[in-house]
């Protein structure tokens, strides 16, 4: 039985147009499956409001930005129009279907016309890539009474931003965007509370970070609320009440939060051999599922609803689905950054991380940003930046809340990239010259402090020059 296609990547995320794309470029057949309700725009469009309205004071024109970040959207989705993408060489399918495993392994495209008829499409490779959305299944599963409240989610913000904003808003869940919107939100003039079930901010970062987000926040004038549970929703007389914890919380509006997931219901995955987590697809380090030749990329693995890393997994699924040579999957080298202001930026092992793997060898390098001079002129002195060092002087982490973050961040994940030793900082040119010239001085003190005999013998060297 023949192959269509070469590569055959189903859904609606910036993964699948990414793969589509590289793939045809490299000389591929190939078919993109989109979905016929698609949330790609959706979520862009929020990200891009939520970005303009961060820079926005109290009172700003909020249906004016809103349609402005849909005229944005609009252009973006220029670029990955079924036209666009044709123009490439990609056959894009604008249908719905499932995956069928017998006799062998195909996608079933029943294409709505008069008479509904059944295409089968065979390929070589698959690519499961859908849109992230927010897992509101398993998390109204908890909330006893949401289905009865009307509430707005992190991907479709469109009917808070295009009406007069409530005074008071109650965002629920723990995905760094929620923290984002809460900030933007307070910038407004929003008396907003944030709830999360997690002992702190950003639990699957460095926990300084957490930290330090927090006390933005709390300037901000966000009440932040840490290992707290929600498990009650209600409406009396016109309000929304929550139970957190042992309290009753009244609020105008609320948002839900929750980690990212994706909409897997109606594409066959029930018949194939797929393992699950939580709410996630298992993969081997190629981002191979337990079904031969299917690989997965996105929220769909888990984690932030990320565009970066998600295109980062869409290149890899595809290089190894369709070239010789593989290459396992590493988020060490890859930059993460979330949009608060100051902006968060990290690459690597965090904290907890780095002592799992080396014990209480590793080195820890913090420096306060007012002490740098950049800062002092750009009048930005919040934040801090943190690297992290093996015994042996090689990066393994880097962590920074601050102006200039995702930047140097970025010069950062490229020398963690080429396995450089700090020394390498001394390379990098300006404008970030005196931020890393600040992290060698502090590693040269570490070294002559944890190795006196070497430091010693240094000191007699220019003793004797000298005498």
């Amino acid at each position: 039985m023949g192959f269509e296609y070469d590569w055959l990547v189903v859904g609606d995320s910036d993964g699948a147009a990414n793969s589509a794309s590289l793939a045809a470029q490299w000389g591929a057949r190939v078919a993109w499956i989109v979905p016929p309700v698609a949330t790609w725009r959706r979520r862009v469009h929020s990200d891009l409001a939520l970005a303009q309205l961060q820079q926005q004071p109290s009172g700003a024109d909020l249906p004016r930005i809103w349609r402005l970040a849909q005229e944005q959207t609009e252009n973006l989705a220029i670029l990955r129009s079924p036209a666009t993408l044709a123009q490439q060489g990609v056959d894009v399918i604008l249908a719905p279907g499932e995956f069928d495993p017998q006799p062998q392994l195909q996608f079933r495209l029943k294409e709505q016309q008069l008479t509904p008829r059944v295409r089968e499409l065979r390929s070589r490779r698959y690519l499961l890539a859908p849109s992230p959305k927010p897992q509101s299944s398993a998390f109204n599963h908890d909330l006893q009474g949401i289905e009865a409240i009307p509430h707005h989610h992190l991907n479709d913000l469109k009917p808070l931003f295009t009406q007069p904003l409530p005074q008071q808003i109650l965002i629920v869940g723990s995905d760094p965007q929620g923290a984002v919107l809460a900030q933007t939100l307070a910038r407004l003039g929003c008396s907003v509370q944030l709830i999360l079930s997690e002992p702190q901010l950003l639990p699957q970062e460095d926990p300084q970070l957490g930290q330090l987000l927090q006390a933005h926040l709390d300037a901000a004038g966000v009440q932040v609320r840490t290992a707290t549970s929600v498990s009650q929703v209600r409406e009396i007389d016109g309000q929304i009440w929550l139970q957190a914890g042992n309290q009753a919380l009244e609020t105008e509006a609320l948002i839900l939060a929750p980690a990212w997931g994706a909409d897997l219901t109606g594409i066959g995955l029930d018949k194939l051999p797929i393992k699950w987590g939580k709410n996630t697809i298992k993969t081997s380090p190629s981002l191979e599922t337990a079904q031969p030749h299917l690989y997965a990329c996105g929220s769909i693995l888990g984690g932030y609803g990320d565009r970066h890393l998600e295109r980062y997994e869409a290149q890899l699924a595809t290089h190894n689905a369709l070239r010789f040579r593989q290459r396992p999957l590493d988020y060490s080298t890859v930059p993460r950054a979330i949009a608060t202001v100051p902006p968060i930026a990290a690459v690597g092992l965090t904290t907890p991380q780095a002592q799992h793997q080396f014990g209480d060898g590793f080195i820890s390098l913090s420096l306060p940003l007012y002490q740098l001079e950049s800062s002092q002129r750009r009048g930005n002195l919040s934040g801090f930046a943190k690297l992290l060092v093996s015994p042996s002087g090689q990066l393994l982490g880097a962590h920074s809340l601050g102006d200039k973050a995702p930047h140097w961040i970025q010069s950062i994940a490229l020398l963690i990239r080429q396995n450089a030793p700090i020394e390498a900082l001394a390379k990098i040119p300006p404008p970030d010259d005196d931020l890393f010239a600040a992290f060698l001085q502090l590693w040269h003190h570490h070294w002559q402090t944890s190795h006196p005999r070497q430091a010693n013998l240094q000191q007699a060297w220019f003793n004797w020059r000298r005498s």
